[in-house]
């Protein structure tokens, strides 16, 4: 190894202990943001100002440029392939209605779950099958991460500061995965969504870590979706009676149930809103009391029940996972509805321009000082 060789390698050494020292990194090793390194994320963008900004936070006096973006995608380890992904989901958490300020504050510690939907996804390399939400694919990692790198190095989201989780979980350092287009005549979400079929969107949820479901016996649909139901109506899990949100990721064996028995994605959606709903006296068994002086307080349908998500639009019905013994997820939403809720954007294809919203970036209304 050549002299020169080890003085490159003692350099980056140096980084690590630096960036670790002043807190710049999610606890993990990052690759240094050489001036190349962030050039090569930017040049993707085509002919973009690099001070350009994703969107700002006033209440935090903040924001976000494409600049900021490529540095901590680089430390994140994304390729410059990665680098439009990682921008539909910043626009995506700047949404109003995704309340990012509250998110990457609150002190139920929710990750930014990230969902790709659509050919870019594949031709980027995301893994959406075996082990789609565990560790072992780079763009999956290195996207949800460069996510939580964001917030933590540009939006000050540190922990025990100005992120207050209580716990936390692994998600928040990486939450990113890809759907697997499910068998006709079912839709990607992308398609669901309004999007065309050769768009990519990213969906992003504020989110609990990943409840995994097994119903391993049965073929029946019916018997998969009240398994499935019941996992949603979870006592312990915060939004449940409180109209929440989430991620009903099914499992190869089980959305080929569903399909073979000639159900809709619609129709799963509006069973899974109706079994999963509960009533005061059923969270009350469980000790779960529902607080009538907080703004998360919802009135019972006309049988008594509360809902566990608002409405059947408001589970996100994706297929991904390996084939095996019949396994499904679902990823509730940190707080119900009327706190945060899930985003999309799509993937803006190499050269074309993001709005144009003025000097100071896309301004969050409800975060005005």
């Amino acid at each position: 190894m050549s002299e020169e060789t080890d003085s490159l390698l003692l350099e980056e050494q140096d980084v690590q202990e630096e960036f670790f020292s002043r807190g710049f990194t999610d606890g993990l090793p990052v690759v240094p943001p050489t001036p190349q390194r962030v050039a090569a994320m930017l040049e993707v963008l085509g002919d973009q100002d690099a001070e350009t900004l994703i969107g700002y936070l006033p209440v935090r006096g903040r924001g976000v440029s494409l600049r900021k973006a490529a540095i901590n995608a680089v430390m994140a380890g994304c390729r410059p392939s990665h680098f439009p992904v990682v921008i539909a989901a910043l626009e995506a958490m700047f949404d109003t209605d995704f309340n990012l300020h509250t998110v990457l504050t609150s002190t139920g510690g929710a990750a930014l779950c990230t969902v790709v939907s659509g050919p870019i996804a594949n031709e980027i390399g995301m893994a959406s099958r075996h082990s789609v939400l565990g560790p072992g694919n780079r763009a999956n990692a290195t996207i949800g991460r460069a996510l939580r790198l964001i917030a933590i190095n540009v939006l000050g989201s540190r922990p025990g500061e100005s992120d207050a989780s209580s716990f936390g979980h692994p998600g928040k350092y990486t939450f990113c995965f890809a759907e697997d287009p499910p068998p006709a005549p079912w839709q990607p979400l992308h398609v669901q969504l309004g999007y065309r079929p050769d768009d990519t969107t990213v969906t992003v949820l504020p989110s609990e870590g990943p409840h995994q479901v097994a119903q391993q016996v049965s073929r029946s649909a019916m018997d998969f979706l009240r398994t499935f139901a019941s996992a949603i109506a979870n006592p312990y899990t915060f939004s449940t009676g409180k109209g929440g949100q989430g991620l009903a990721i099914f499992g190869p064996e089980h959305a080929r149930f569903c399909i073979e028995e000639g159900l809709t994605q619609s129709q799963v959606k509006e069973l899974l809103y109706r079994e999963s709903r509960v009533s005061e006296s059923q969270l009350a068994r469980h000790g779960v009391h529902i607080d009538r002086n907080a703004g998360f307080a919802l009135e019972p349908d006309d049988d008594g029940l509360l809902p566990s998500v608002l409405s059947p639009d408001d589970i996100h019905l994706i297929t991904a996972g390996g084939e095996g013994a019949g396994w499904s997820t679902w990823v509730p939403s940190w707080a119900p509805a009327a706190a945060a809720r899930a985003c999309s954007r799509r993937v803006r294809p190499i050269g074309e321009p993001l709005p144009d919203c003025g000097p100071d970036g896309c301004i969050v209304p409800w975060a005005r000082s």
